[in-house]
């Protein structure tokens, strides 16, 4: 009788670790993911040492409009151009916050160097034909019946060793490759890596003597600076009404 309670208690103990370590895979799993007020979850991350990858090196005030409806504001954030992630700092413990990306849809940058209008915004877009579509954050430049957007991709040019405390650490050096996105009335989308009069001409064939004699006026034969930027999708979202 006694082997035999002993035999039961063996079993109930084994039944009993084996509950303990399914409860602690359980909290493992989740332990990174975490919800920190309504709406607004993600998981704790360390800040990479390269700073030239976002696309504001500091923190900037913001607002962050949810897939579900709803407006989280004012909350200090960066936007990493080379993961295509946003980041929060949180303000009671200071760690830095990988945002849940799919719960965003688009964030608002308050004060860029002056400039209140910098928006982002999640759109789907397949850059080659050897990769599937994917939701990427990109800045909205212009909307209308022609859209533009930027991607504000980076690209790695070389990496450098430096001696640190003895050690040798290699920094990646990146340098920004901005994407032109052209969206006409939500059928057609063209990528371009510059706004000049070949891409414009071949996003829109019919209207090339127009074009041709716009930038004959503005003696550009590249568009990069903001102001000429939105002068150019004005004059386009004109001609293609």
């Amino acid at each position: 009788m006694r082997t035999r309670s002993i035999f039961i208690y063996a079993i109930i103990l084994i039944i009993n670790c084996q509950a303990l370590h399914g409860q602690t895979d359980s909290c493992c799993n989740c332990i990174n993911k975490l919800t920190y007020e309504l709406g607004l979850s993600g998981e704790l991350s360390a800040m990479p040492i390269d700073t030239v990858p976002y696309f504001n090196k500091d923190w900037l005030l913001g607002d962050i409009i949810l897939v579900e409806g709803g407006i989280v504001r004012n909350k200090y954030i960066k936007y990493n151009g080379l993961l295509d992630e946003v980041f929060w700092i949180e303000p009671k413990s200071g760690k830095t916050v990988k945002l849940d990306k799919e719960a965003i849809m688009q964030f608002h940058f308050k004060n860029v160097q002056g400039d209140t209008s910098v928006y982002f915004r999640k759109i789907k877009i397949k850059r080659d034909i050897l990769t599937d579509s994917s939701e990427t954050y990109v800045q909205v430049i212009y909307h209308g019946n022609l859209s533009l957007f930027i991607s504000h991709t980076f690209r790695l040019i070389r990496t450098d060793l430096t001696r640190r405390n003895g050690f040798l650490i290699e920094n990646s050096i990146y340098e920004e490759e901005p994407v032109y996105i052209l969206r006409f009335k939500n059928i057609k989308t063209s990528i371009y890596k510059n706004l000049n009069r070949k891409n414009l001409y071949a996003f829109v064939p019919e209207k090339k003597d127009q074009i041709k004699r716009f930038f004959k006026q503005i003696e550009l034969l590249r568009i990069q600076e903001y102001p000429d930027i939105i002068m150019l999708m004005k004059f386009l979202n004109y001609i293609l009404d």
